[in-house]
């Protein structure tokens, strides 16, 4: 049962998960955008959520800063979750120019203070899930811009079940305890509603 839990885990980890989220974003929504602006939010998202991070943790694994992929202790994920806060600020300032990108910046600005939120929490020794971080925020968006779209009560239904199902897999490897997933959760889901009040 471990290898279906892990299987998740990989499928939803949070590196990849901007750029799925991403890809099923542009290709099923009616945006007004070409196909070249499409592609290249795309190749921006690409590589700022997922090639620069593996990048970096390959880079950190090979000084010996981080000893798993997992960045499994507090001390590990320091330094990782410092740069995905520089990432996720720099794919706002990309995408700010595009005013039909709105929903996506405003996501990502919104993941940039949930990780903000989780480093200051280090000192807590509290190792808030970035698993759950980042599915709730997508079912935050979801929630918030999800009654535009046709897609909207079937993507949500989705994404609940999906944040259940890795909930219990994080639970399940031991990964973290139900205080750290509820941070996850909490902090992904109210944090895309607050800030498209302001932002």
């Amino acid at each position: 049962m471990d290898k279906f839990y892990k299987v998740i885990s990989y499928i939803l980890h949070p590196v990849f998960l901007p750029s799925i989220a991403t890809g099923i974003y542009l290709s099923v929504l009616p945006l007004p955008l070409s196909s070249a602006q499409k592609y290249l939010v795309f190749f921006i998202v690409l590589g700022s959520t997922l090639v620069v991070p593996l990048a970096t943790l390959f880079l950190l694994r090979l000084v010996g800063i981080v000893k798993t992929n997992q960045a499994e202790t507090i001390q590990e994920r320091k330094i990782p979750v410092l740069l995905m806060i520089a990432n996720y600020l720099f794919l706002a300032y990309a995408l700010q120019e595009i005013w039909q990108l709105r929903e996506l910046i405003i996501l990502a600005y919104a993941t940039a203070v949930g990780l903000i939120v989780t480093s200051f929490m280090f000192y807590t020794k509290t190792k808030i899930s970035l698993h759950m971080l980042g599915l709730a925020g997508l079912l935050g968006f979801t929630l918030i811009y999800g009654e535009n779209y046709e897609y909207a009560n079937k993507t949500i239904a989705l994404i609940v079940a999906l944040l259940g199902g890795l909930a219990t897999a994080r639970l399940q490897l031991k990964a973290h305890n139900i205080k750290e997933i509820i941070w996850g959760i909490s902090l992904g889901l109210l944090l895309p509603i607050v800030l498209s009040y302001f932002l």
